[in-house]
């Protein structure tokens, strides 16, 4: 199977659900069951290039590395779009389960994914989650088959945050993006800031469907904050760092984007994105390993990956190792040997599961270059630091999920 680049992608509603099925290993398997995984995400909307499309071809090149079989099953990957909606998508989470998906991957969006986490443990069944970025998803809502593969809103934050306040950069104003994702940057970040004996001086929410952010920007400025933190969707930081430059707050004021990923500044373009911080467990240029895995995708998709869908394939072969080594879809046993495993891969060295399904792995601060810098079209970042694992996520909580030993 291969992914048609540039294809509309279909959509879903409430009323019908529309779910595309790939088979991904020899036709003469296709009398027996297939084993069902599915990829859960926004295919058409404002984050579609943090994962979408980018994310199935991901899992499909695992798909194809893995012999296309496991269980002597030949492979069947759905993908769906959950249009940014909790009821849409926890539906056909749902409809999946039911219907014997064994596992479902991606997700993003906070409302959604809170909504399959409670899933997984009603239905019994895995869900391993890209571009989600809530760390309630291994606080307060963990699950025992829940596993948080790529990042979380900490740890992206954590070294933009740690960037500025290091550069002094001491009184900072957020603008968060009104829902449990925002909510939660905003929350996390505030206890960086204050910890690094910073002080949040004011902040202003926008809806998630929001395009203009001049009322909100002019607050920020008018503030006097050295630091504007956008606690927003990667979607919106562009358009946003594009109407602070009109109205000529940086160089005066920074602009700490919590959430960029490399497709928002390929978007953007390096003559207003660079300067920018970015922190990410991934960049495509960083070893002959990522630059390999990212040509063979690249080839297929037309673009280079960013690392929620660099982490894909990862997450899809991880995964896929288990039920093998297990030798049954069996979800307990695949959960827990999934997380006896050490994660090894292009992008993830001595990566490892944590009770509470957290996977820790390092991340890497880059700054995006500037224009005379760059030189190709995709050369965007330039290494800063590394935040070893350890240091790069939150302590497990006890109090917070029952899944981690006091």
């Amino acid at each position: 199977m291969t992914i048609e680049t540039g294809r509309a992608w279909p959509t879903l509603s409430s009323a019908a659900m529309l779910a595309a099925g790939f088979i991904a290993g020899p036709t003469g398997a296709s009398a027996q069951e297939p084993f069902k995984i599915g990829s859960l995400s926004d295919m058409s909307g404002i984050v579609v290039d943090l994962s979408g499309p980018g994310t199935v071809v991901a899992m499909q090149l695992a798909a194809e590395d893995f012999g296309g079989k496991v269980l002597g099953r030949p492979i069947q990957i759905l993908s769906a779009d959950h249009l940014n909606k909790p009821d849409v998508g926890i539906a056909a989470a749902r409809k999946w389960y039911d219907e014997g998906v064994s596992a479902i991957f991606d997700v993003g969006i906070t409302s959604v994914a809170l909504g399959v986490q409670q899933l997984t443990r009603d239905k019994n069944k895995i869900a391993i989650y890209l571009s989600s970025a809530s760390s309630d998803l291994t606080g307060k809502a963990c699950s025992p088959f829940g596993i948080h593969w790529t990042y979380n809103n900490y740890s992206q934050a954590l070294g933009v945050t740690k960037y500025y306040l290091d550069a002094g950069k001491k009184n900072w104003y957020f603008m968060t993006v009104d829902y449990a994702y925002g909510h939660n940057v905003q929350r996390d970040t505030t206890g960086m800031v204050e910890a690094g004996q910073g002080k949040i001086i004011g902040s202003a929410r926008h809806a998630f469907d929001n395009k203009d952010f001049s009322s909100d920007l002019l607050k920020a400025q008018g503030s006097g904050a050295n630091v504007i933190a956008l606690a927003t969707t990667t979607g919106h930081v562009a358009s946003i760092v594009k109407q602070a430059d009109e109205f000529g707050i940086r160089p005066k004021q920074e602009m700490a984007a919590l959430s960029l990923t490399l497709h928002d500044v390929k978007g953007m373009g390096l003559q207003t994105a660079q300067g920018l911080v970015v922190t990410a467990p991934f960049y495509w240029d960083q070893s002959e390993e990522t630059r390999a895995f990212a040509q063979r995708y690249k080839a297929r998709f037309g673009k280079m990956p960013n690392m929620v869908q660099a982490s894909a394939y990862g997450a899809v072969m991880h995964y896929l190792k288990a039920v093998q080594a297990v030798g049954a879809d069996d979800t307990a046993k695949v959960a827990a040997k999934m997380k006896d495993t050490p994660i090894n891969d292009f992008m993830t060295r001595n990566g490892r599961i944590r009770e509470d399904g957290r996977v820790i792995r390092d991340m890497y601060v880059f700054r995006v270059k500037a224009p005379s810098a760059s030189k190709s079209e995709w050369d965007l970042y330039e290494l800063v630091s590394t935040i070893p694992g350890e240091e790069a996520f939150q302590k497990a909580d006890a109090a917070a999920c029952p899944l981690v030993k006091g």
